[in-house]
């Protein structure tokens, strides 16, 4: 049997004021992609508020977290807040673990 592609392991949606990711954020659905930066759907502005919904993910490792870390940079960058709803317990744990608490806002624990 074939291993599945990256992309159905890892899907990314975007829509006005949401990212949705659907599958898993493990090393081997990230590794693949060509592009990791954060897709920023159209109309984002400044000083907004995105929501990254991870309520479809079913595995998360540390490579999804650095993953996810690597979006909170490119936010920042563009003057944009990031706050996750429904991550998964393993992100929980490991969000506290590294003492990112404050750093990644999540709602829907």
């Amino acid at each position: 049997m074939a291993e599945p592609g990256a992309d159905s392991l890892l899907q990314i949606r975007t829509e006005p004021g949401v990212v949705r990711l659907q599958g898993v954020l493990l090393c081997a659905a990230i590794e693949p992609k060509n592009n990791m930066h954060l897709p920023m759907p159209e109309g984002q502005t400044p000083g907004s508020r995105l929501e990254i919904a991870l309520g479809q993910i079913n595995a998360i490792d540390t490579a999804g977290l650095a993953f996810l870390l690597g979006w909170q940079v490119d936010a920042a960058a563009q003057s944009v807040t990031l706050r996750y709803t429904h991550p998964p317990k393993a992100m929980r744990a490991m969000v506290h673990v590294y003492g990112l608490d404050d750093w990644m806002v999540m709602d829907g624990v």
